[in-house]
């Protein structure tokens, strides 16, 4: 498989650590990641809420440089999935919007042609490589009990986006359980992290986090689980924030899905991944690796002087 890798400026600029995992762990699926020069898909929010005709040509004029490689777009960002995703729904459905956009990327020798589909590396995961061949490159479980999110921009809308049932989103969980973790059910799942809104009212915002952290406090996981980097940021950080407005004591570290993956695969250099996280967790080891530790120690006391 071979995909134009968009990353986002998120991930690229505050989280590169998890950035990196989606890169290091692409090759051991026979994945081969292309770098374009892609600009901002544009941010889904700000920049459609000025003008819509900008921000539908800027994501045009990205799809259209994947179209001229022939390559599909590998996102990494829930928030780039959405507005890539929702461009190219629009623009297939409407001739004018087409026609307007490639008059403006003619100046810049591109043309958008609809031929480039727009995949997230969770769909990659779930539906390309699936649950069955993931398990087999699990070579060091990690047991732990984890909550996840998928993220608003994931999920909605449904039926354009295609990723998971917007409703009871199940996929990343069982993402998790292939890593050998144990998922757990909690109240407001599906209730969004506070981004959206942080700019607009960060006393709303901040709110809106303590009520999903306070949910998934209840359930005493040991992480959190995402695939969002600006959701990542908001539970890392975020958490610092609200303990202060509101006198609460979380701390949850926060791990995008491919981080725990490069782990459990083994691969190496993970550490410098998890250097870069504000909270931090030993994770535990699992009875193989234990044993197998044993192992290891008793062969090297037998072959010492």
């Amino acid at each position: 498989m071979k995909y134009a890798f968009f990353p986002g400026c998120t991930m690229a600029y505050r989280l590169p650590f998890a950035e990196k995992s989606v890169r290091m762990i692409a090759p051991k699926f026979d994945i081969e990641l292309v770098d374009l020069p892609f600009t901002c898909c544009p941010e889904p929010n700000a920049i459609r809420a000025m003008s819509d005709d900008t921000w539908i040509t800027f994501a045009a004029r990205n799809i259209a440089l994947a179209e001229k490689e022939g390559l599909n777009i590998l996102t990494a960002c829930a928030g780039c999935h959405e507005s890539l995703s929702l461009a190219k729904h629009e623009l297939d459905a409407s001739q004018e919007k087409k026609e307007m956009v490639n008059g403006i990327l003619k100046n810049v020798d591109v043309e958008y042609k609809g031929t480039s589909s727009i995949i997230h590396v969770h769909q990659l995961l779930f539906d390309e490589v699936g649950i069955e061949t993931l398990s087999t490159k699990v070579t060091r479980p990690i047991p732990i009990k984890v909550v996840t999110h998928s993220g608003c921009h994931l999920l909605r809308p449904e039926r354009i986006l295609h990723v998971d049932d917007a409703e009871v989103p199940v996929k990343l969980d069982l993402l998790c359980e292939a890593l050998g973790m144990e998922p757990l059910d909690y109240m407001d799942k599906t209730m969004c992290c506070g981004a959206g809104v942080r700019k607009t009212n960060s006393v709303t915002s901040y709110a809106v986090l303590r009520e999903k952290l306070t949910s998934m406090d209840m359930v005493e996981p040991q992480a959190i689980v995402v695939f969002c980097p600006t959701c990542f940021i908001t539970f890392e950080s975020g958490q610092r924030v609200v303990n202060r407005i509101f006198g609460t004591n979380f701390m949850f570290p926060v791990f995008y899905y491919t981080e725990l993956l490069a782990l459990a695969m083994g691969l190496p250099d993970t550490d410098l991944l998890l250097d870069e996280h504000r909270v931090k967790i030993d994770l535990p080891k699992t009875k193989e690796v234990q044993d197998k530790a044993k192992v290891d120690l008793g062969d090297s006391l037998a072959s010492s002087p």
